[in-house]
């Protein structure tokens, strides 16, 4: 099988179930997932830190997005719902829990969110700073602590990581057995022993099997 990007799992998604309305959080430079979404319609949120050119409809942090768009000061209702929110903002678990908690408020039912970056493959990668020495490096940040979190304190969502791409999170409303909740200071080499069951590790087939069900 072929690599598979993060855009090919959303695709696979929105092709499935008919999805129309897809929400990327943190677009960034768009030639990396945004333009490769098919979707009917696509909105895009991102400040323009790392890529001031970006064309995103709305130019402003998460946080201000979900703030102005529930006080009623965007062009869509405060009730708006999407099918599917890809959040590939700050690579930071208290930020991403953040944009996991709006994003449920805003997801139809039987939508999906995604994340990317969730399985670091070293400590390096898992690192909170993006930059060293003042330049920019590669690094996946603290996301796979908002998988683990989910996984071990909510039963009423179905939380997956795809093997792929630097980890896609997979979320969806449905009944779940929590794992136990053993490493309560979210140590990185904790998880690492224990990272297929930690951040529910599944690979490409796993996924188009368990969205048939």
């Amino acid at each position: 099988m072929s690599y598979t990007y993060r855009y090919d799992l959303i695709n696979t998604l929105i092709q499935k179930f008919g999805f129309k309305n897809y929400l990327e959080i943190g677009v960034s430079d768009p030639s990396e997932c945004f333009n490769n979404v098919i979707c009917e319609n696509k909105m895009g949120v991102d400040p323009g830190l790392e890529f001031p050119n970006n064309p995103v409809k709305y130019p402003m942090t998460s946080d201000d997005f979900f703030f102005n768009l529930e006080k009623g000061n965007l062009d869509l209702d405060p009730g708006f719902r999407w099918d599917i929110i890809f959040i590939d903002g700050l690579h930071i678990s208290t930020q991403v829990m953040k944009d996991v908690i709006n994003s449920l408020y805003h997801l139809n039912p039987n939508g999906y969110i995604l994340l990317h970056d969730c399985n670091p493959e070293s400590y390096f990668m898992q690192r909170e700073d993006y930059y060293i020495d003042g330049q920019q490096q590669p690094w996946n940040g603290t996301v796979w602590k908002v998988i683990y979190n989910l996984r071990s304190t909510r039963d009423d969502l179905q939380v997956y990581t795809v093997n792929t791409d630097w980890g896609v999170g997979v979320i969806r409303r449905g009944k779940f057995n929590p794992i136990k909740l053993d490493n309560p200071f979210y140590e990185f080499n904790q998880m690492s022993r224990n990272r297929r069951r930690d951040l529910g590790i599944i690979e490409v087939h796993e996924f188009e099997h368990w969205i048939n069900y």
